[in-house]
């Protein structure tokens, strides 16, 4: 759907209607800060395994609000947009989230992030004609902005060793691989090499990154996901990879011959040493088979009663966590690590439905659009969001797996656009 904001004069003969006067890196450092203000900047990275931190929302809010200031200072009025369906269904999620936080008792902190959440969403519009209509700018924005985080977690190393390495203690032996400059927690790490190999590796087979900083790409993004030992972003990745190869291949044996490639991969950690190792983490068949504790949360999601009206619109956005009670004087809270339960937990079933239908229509942008380098493209980011979604938290709100979604929603939109115009100017 293309909306027009403000009065669009008519365009002048021998002109080109609405070309940007901005150059190309000011778009492409604007993205780099919007995907930087969405990272969790976690407080927990300077405190040991099992204490409480909070979020650095504030620093967000700043830099999302700056970002969000300069963009619509850049565009010039009367510009013209487009949201897509998936983006559509984030809208009206974030306006049924903000009609239900006024149940809550204190509105206030719930009201705040979902403003943040439209600021996002509107940020993201606002990149129509610079970004997004040519949807290759956007995949080159996405992966310069994750070399940027990727760096900053190289360069934590050097800065302060010794609180980059996150002892397991409790989830294992050893230690994980964590951010410090830009405050990260191992998981967050993991997901950025995790985009970081996927997008590289894509880029070097369709010819769009050169053999020698693609390699580099590939190979910084395999170290960050080995350092940070996140088993959900290695299977993630490896799913999205195996969709984009399913997808763009266009004989029935080749897509059957991509299915070796998992298979090959899982061979590979059940009878390499080092992998199975790495695999494992030091825990016991308790801990691997509860995934490191998640599905007692999970348990006590599902199991809690609650009245029809929770049920529907949920807890109060911000209620991530279940408190739990093993006894007498035995409490704990644990995070729910699920987008799909938390986002129940949160926002109740109805957003559940929302947010699904928005997935799912990401996935039909994918699967239609016509370049085979932006479809891959797209199908990594979903495939990464929806494996990840099963084991992490975040499409609740304005999040980087929120941000990976609309990203592979607007790319793909686009690209069927695009062709659309082709296909008329041939006519």
């Amino acid at each position: 759907m293309s909306v027009s904001l403000g009065t669009l004069a008519p365009p002048v003969p021998g002109t080109v209607e609405n070309v940007d006067e901005r150059p190309a890196w000011f778009w492409l450092m604007l993205w780099c800060l919007f995907v930087l203000g969405v990272q969790p900047w976690s407080s927990r990275v300077a405190a040991p395994q099992g204490t409480t931190g909070s979020t650095n929302s504030m620093a967000k809010g700043v830099l999302l609000g700056v970002v969000f200031l300069v963009a619509v200072a850049a565009t010039r009025p009367g510009f013209r947009t487009r949201v897509n369906p998936a983006s559509w269904l984030y809208v009206m999620y974030v306006l049924f989230a903000c009609a239900t936080a006024f149940l809550l008792a204190e509105p206030m902190g719930p009201l705040t992030r979902l403003a943040r959440f439209l600021i996002g969403l509107v940020f993201v519009f606002l990149l129509w004609r610079p970004l997004i209509q040519v949807p290759e700018r956007l995949v080159r924005a996405h992966l310069w902005a994750h070399v940027l985080l990727a760096a900053t977690v190289v360069l934590s190393l050097a800065y302060s060793p010794s609180q980059a390495w996150r002892p397991l203690r409790s989830l294992g032996a050893g230690s994980r691989l964590q951010g410090v400059i830009i405050p990260m927690l191992p998981p967050r790490v993991g997901e950025v090499g995790a985009i970081l190999l996927g997008l590289a590796l894509i880029g070097l087979f369709a010819r769009k990154l050169s053999a020698l900083p693609a390699f580099a790409l590939i190979g910084l993004g395999g170290v960050l996901i080995a350092a940070s030992r996140t088993r959900t972003s290695a299977a993630a990745v490896a799913f999205g990879l195996v969709i984009a190869l399913i997808i763009t291949r266009k004989t029935w044996l080749g897509r059957i011959a991509c299915l070796a490639v998992p298979a090959l991969l899982g061979l590979a950690f059940l009878t390499i040493g080092s992998l199975h190792t790495w695999l494992l983490r030091g825990q016991g068949t308790r801990q691997i088979t509860s995934l490191s504790g998640r599905t007692t949360s999970w348990h006590a999601v599902v199991d809690e009663k609650v009245s029809t009206q929770t049920a529907i619109i949920g807890h109060g956005l911000g209620n991530k966590r279940v408190l739990l009670t093993r006894g007498e004087g035995d409490v704990d809270v644990m995070a729910i690590d699920n987008s799909w339960l938390g986002l129940y937990w949160e926002t109740g079933l109805l957003a559940v439905a929302i947010v699904a239908l928005a997935l799912i229509l990401a996935w039909v942008s994918v699967l239609r659009a016509p370049t085979p380098y932006i479809r891959a493209c797209g199908a990594l980011l979903l495939g990464y969001v929806t494996a990840a979604s099963l084991n992490e938290s975040g499409l609740s709100d304005l999040s980087s797996m929120t941000v990976h979604l609309l990203v592979a929603a607007a790319i793909c939109d686009a690209d069927r656009l695009r062709q659309r115009r082709r296909a008329l100017a041939a006519h």
